[in-house]
């Protein structure tokens, strides 16, 4: 009886070592690939309980809890330093189950991000799921003296030393790059629009509020409902609503662009440049000259930059030719005239602020941007102030091989209009900027700045600022381009998970027949 106790403890301790990894496993992949998300929301909690001095200290909490949860999901998986695994299982249950209960009550904050973006649920939700672990780990410390590692010490730190690297490996990939893996609404594939509407089955699914009225008579307040209104000799004072029950939010509803009103901004005092005395580079078929400004070439080829040691912007430039018809018209470096056409005379045009790269309206202009049916790049900066940024140049190229195929290039801010003026000022950018909700720009790519390709609403690529294309890799098929650079980097990241999954197996399979010989000599 005793023996038959022994092993229905011992399966259900072993039941419950795997559940919690597993749990663990899953919680803790789902943060390394994206751990910049799982910083944001530590900064949510620190706002949340008043500790603000400890913001700055998010990013590297979010990198080793991350990190020690996926360690702790996968020793607990293979067995290995049981002891040492349990012991912080108890403690992540210990901290993170009260702190879910607070959650919970007070609701300072709607997600707790215990699955980051890959699972949504409610504060209470994971509380009561907090609260079905915490028996499991309490199975588990009990227990932790009495597991039997497949593998002797050595092996065993090892393979913890191996998980650690894996786990840092993938966040700072994600740190240095974007998540590896993205579980957010704006993922590349999905359609912007699509992700804003409520679908038919959860028409009905709204808020439901609990309304009370405050009415006064005779110097007397007293509380109403909807239901049982005064008559008309009691005077209305105020009116409260709770919400009792919240409908359904699409995963997409705080998506808007609107144009940064800039202040009249004051103009140096500068010399006209002569446009003459520069050189201009124009591209085709990967062929890369230099012209003067008489002799630039034809429609065929792509303007890229200009070189003079003068400050020149090539958007103020404007060039006059003369038709097959004797009459003059005016061009750009980024829309010339057919070869049948006669170079006049050049000149330039001072002007300042926004330039003509993206659209120009009042409002928000964001069913705009997603119904159009040519290319729109995003150029997405949270804080203008904080945008990591070598070679500006670079991005004004973009702007320009943008505006020269007739595609969208606006800069998407949470920044002020002072802020915005700010970075004009020392930029010097070609393109438009539009103010959008911070959180949802830190939701749309994990990267300040970061730039994000767009098709009638359809996401079709996305990269950080260190991974930024160039003009020539941007030539051709955009949609092709972009499914076959997605395809190298997944294929990247399953070599190397394939590579650490094989590592596994074959020292489970050296254990297997280590074991296999132990018995036989034996």
């Amino acid at each position: 009886m005793i023996c038959e106790n022994l092993l229905i403890m011992k399966i259900i301790a072993n039941i419950s070592r795997l559940i919690t990894g597993i749990v663990f496993v899953f919680s803790g992949f789902v943060k390394v690939v994206d751990p910049l998300g799982t910083a944001y929301k530590f900064a949510d909690y620190f706002v949340a309980m008043h500790l603000d001095f400890l913001i700055d200290f998010a990013l590297v909490l979010s990198v080793v809890m991350c990190t020690a949860e996926l360690l702790i999901g996968l020793a607990l998986l293979f067995n290995v330093l049981p002891k040492l695994a349990s012991w912080g299982l108890l403690l992540f249950m210990a901290v993170f189950t009260p702190l879910t209960l607070w959650l919970a009550i007070a609701n300072p904050v709607h997600d707790c991000g215990c699955f980051g973006d890959a699972l949504i649920l409610s504060n209470w939700a994971t509380f009561f799921k907090n609260v079905v672990i915490l028996i499991f780990t309490v199975l588990v410390f009990l227990y932790r003296k009495k597991f039997r590692p497949l593998f002797g010490k050595p092996m065993q730190w090892a393979l913890v030393t191996g998980f650690t690297i894996f786990g840092l490996s993938v966040c700072f990939y994600a740190l240095m790059h974007l998540p590896p893996v993205d579980f957010r609404p704006y993922k590349i594939g999905a359609n912007i629009q699509e992700g804003m509407q409520i679908p038919e089955s959860e028409k009905n699914n709204v808020d439901v509020y609990e309304s009370t009225f405050i009415y006064e008579k005779d110097g007397v307040k007293k509380e109403f409902t909807l239901e049982n209104l005064p008559d008309s000799t009691w005077k209305f004072i105020d009116a409260k609503h709770i919400l009792i029950k919240q409908g359904y939010v699409p995963p997409i509803h705080d998506f808007t662009i609107e144009p940064v009103v800039l202040n009249a901004m004051p103009q140096e005092e500068t010399e006209t440049p002569d446009i003459y005395d520069a050189l201009y580079s124009f591209e085709k078929d990967g062929e890369l000259n230099d012209y003067t400004i008489d002799e630039i070439p034809d429609n065929s080829w792509i303007f890229i930059e200009v070189k003079s040691a003068q400050s020149i912007d090539p958007e103020n430039i404007e060039l006059v030719y003369q038709n097959p018809d004797g009459e003059d018209e005016t061009f750009t470096l980024f829309n010339l005239p057919g070869e049948e056409y006669n170079f006049v005379e050049a000149y330039y045009v001072s002007s300042s602020g926004n330039q003509e790269s993206g659209p120009v309206e009042e409002g928000d202009i964001s069913d705009m941007v997603l119904a159009y049916p040519e290319y729109t790049f995003l150029f997405i900066s949270v804080d203008l102030d904080e945008v990591n940024i070598k070679n500006h140049d670079e991005i004004n190229k973009l702007a320009a091989f943008c505006e020269a195929k007739g595609y969208h290039f606006l800069c998407l801010t949470a920044s002020s209009a002072e802020g915005v003026e700010k970075f004009i000022g020392k930029y010097k950018p070609i393109y438009n900027f539009y103010n959008t909700d911070p959180i949802t720009l830190k939701t749309i790519v994990r990267s300040n700045p970061g730039l994000v390709l767009l098709k009638e609403g359809t996401v079709l690529n996305k990269w950080s600022y260190r991974d930024l294309p160039t003009v020539d890799e941007l030539q051709g098929n955009l949609e092709a381009y972009s499914i076959s650079e997605l395809y190298a980097k997944r294929t990247h990241f399953l070599i190397h998970n394939f590579i650490f999954i094989g590592l596994l197996v074959m020292t489970l399979l050296m254990w297997l027949q280590h074991s296999y010989k132990s018995k036989r000599r034996n």
